[in-house]
């Protein structure tokens, strides 16, 4: 639709250039959001490899319990910070009247769109991950005989990076959900009025 208003307005009209201005704003924003999922990506893979690494015990105490109960809790408490947001997104989406068309009659926000939905999908994926890792490792200790149990280190870099991934991609989503919306309904809209 921006094209199609550009190529009516003429070379030396300062509107064209704030158009232009806002086209860029707008890309700007599809790159973070390309950047973002890419970083997603890397982020699952250093996850995957570094999971094969030998990682140290610690020594099961009421100090270490409470611990992986904090990093727990937390986790559950961005789970819960996901549902939200993906709640907010689509029930704009459906809710607003108009709103489909909006988010999705351009290119720009129809990947930012799928990109913060990527990212959100992302986060419950590395929580669910995160919990399965330490439900085994509780597991396994709770096989092991003897007084003085050991687990390994959840506080170490292989097991603690799905959860540090999922506050990652959490933010990453949440940034991206609002600059969905705001090029949206303030950059696209914006554009639009000025041209009229």
């Amino acid at each position: 639709m921006t094209k199609l208003i550009n190529s009516t307005i003429p070379e030396s009209d300062p509107q064209r250039n704030s158009m232009n201005k806002i086209d860029k704003i707008r890309y700007g924003f599809v790159a973070i959001s390309i950047l973002g999922v890419l970083l997603a990506i890397i982020g699952y893979a250093k996850i995957y490899w570094e999971s094969s690494y030998i990682i140290d015990n610690v020594q099961l105490n009421d100090l270490i319990k409470a611990g992986v109960q904090l990093k727990v809790e937390q986790s559950r408490s961005l789970f819960q910070v996901f549902l939200l947001i993906m709640a907010v997104l689509w029930g704009l989406f459906f809710a607003k009247k108009g709103e489909k068309e909006i988010l999705l009659s351009d290119r720009p926000e129809l990947i930012m769109f799928y990109c913060a939905n990527l990212l959100l999908l992302a986060s419950a994926y590395y929580h669910i991950y995160y919990i399965e890792n330490i439900t085994y490792i509780y597991s396994l200790a709770g096989r092991l005989k003897g007084s003085s149990l050991s687990i390994p280190d959840v506080f170490g870099s292989g097991i603690n990076n799905p959860y540090r991934f999922q506050m990652w991609c959490l933010g990453g989503g949440t940034l991206l959900t609002l600059l969905t919306l705001f090029s949206a309904h303030k950059l696209k809209e914006g554009g639009a009025n000025a041209s009229k």
